[in-house]
């Protein structure tokens, strides 16, 4: 069967029914942000579409076997492979001369494009008239983050199916369903801002456990460490593979924690939980005032980080203001 999926149960339904119904649209655009699931969900898809057992996607007869070994003929998957750009060449190459070819085995020829958003003008506009005068075997799937990025003519051509985030509470069930202490699938799950695979991804990863002690250790007693331990900790975040941007989400819940603490004096909706103590004694030392005006700073940081400015500079004012 195909990989476990959670969560878009309505986009996913949606596409089931279409094959049923026979009303398979000749391109879709796939909408949401990273580890949401937009490749498992187009796999699933693709899966149903070339199954030979009433379009189940059983993962048992001889075509879903194939495309769980990666070998079926007529479907294709291609994204930016590490590059800032997919360009006209990959396209043409990858898609447009390929599709007069009729499928070698069964109804459909199925293309995903993963990070279509980084198609070059050029490129869109080569696979445009694919998806303009396609043949009637033809599915494509251009899976993105932000649609906005895509051609008005491209999008105007598509089926749009916007993915949304899944809830905290069960992202944390299935992390804890699957191994995960209850503290640490809280505050993956919070962290994962609704996408599954993220959380997944940092639960099984070797480094997070040291990051998030890293982490703690250092906002524990943020008003009292120097300028040489903020440029040796900016150091380290540069070196993570997350970066600046994972530690800035991480900082906005735990500034939440102690804004939440400070506000009701509960600690049932704590995501750091077994920071308890830490959170408690922090909800002490600040004033609201304090509180939110660090929130505003994290916000401030976050857009210039998306900005040019340069992230060291960003984030050593950033760390300078948490220290006031």
């Amino acid at each position: 069967m195909s990989e476990f999926i959670l969560g878009n149960e309505k986009v996913r339904n949606h596409l089931k029914e279409s094959i049923i119904k026979n009303t398979v649209s000749h391109a879709y655009i796939l909408a949401g942000d990273k580890g949401i699931g937009k490749e498992k969900i187009a796999r699933e898809f693709a899966m149903r579409l070339i199954c030979e057992n009433n379009h189940i996607g059983c993962g048992q007869c001889p075509s879903c076997r194939q495309f769980l070994a990666n070998a079926y003929p007529d479907f294709f998957y291609m994204d930016a492979e590490g590059k800032e750009s997919i360009g006209i060449d990959r396209i043409r190459e990858s898609v447009v001369s390929d599709v007069a070819i009729r499928p070698y085995h069964g109804k459909y020829k199925i293309y995903v494009i993963d990070e279509a958003d980084k198609m070059t003008v050029g490129a869109q506009n080569a696979l445009l008239k694919t998806i303009e005068e396609p043949p009637e075997y033809v599915v494509i799937l251009l899976l993105v983050r932000n649609m906005s990025l895509l051609l008005e003519t491209i999008r105007s051509r598509c089926l749009k199916l916007l993915l949304s985030p899944v809830s905290n509470d069960r992202i944390k069930g299935w992390l804890c369903e699957s191994g995960v202490s209850d503290e640490i699938a809280g505050v993956l799950a919070s962290y994962s801002n609704g996408a599954p695979g993220v959380a997944k991804a940092m639960a099984e990863s070797e480094d997070f456990a040291s990051i998030y002690e890293k982490n703690v250790e250092f906002l524990k007693n943020i008003c009292e460490v120097g300028i040489n331990e903020i440029l040796n900790f900016i150091e380290e975040l540069k070196k993570r593979t997350g970066g600046f941007k994972d530690f800035i989400n991480f900082l906005r819940l735990w500034y939440r924690d102690i804004c939440i603490i400070k506000l009701t004096k509960k600690k049932e909706n704590l995501i750091f939980i077994r920071e308890e103590s830490i959170i408690f004694r922090l909800s002490r030392e600040y004033t609201l005032q304090k509180i939110n005006s660090i929130i505003d700073l994290i916000d401030e940081t976050e857009i210039r980080l998306n900005s040019n400015v340069s992230g060291d500079t960003v984030m050593e004012l950033l760390f300078i203001g948490l220290r006031k």
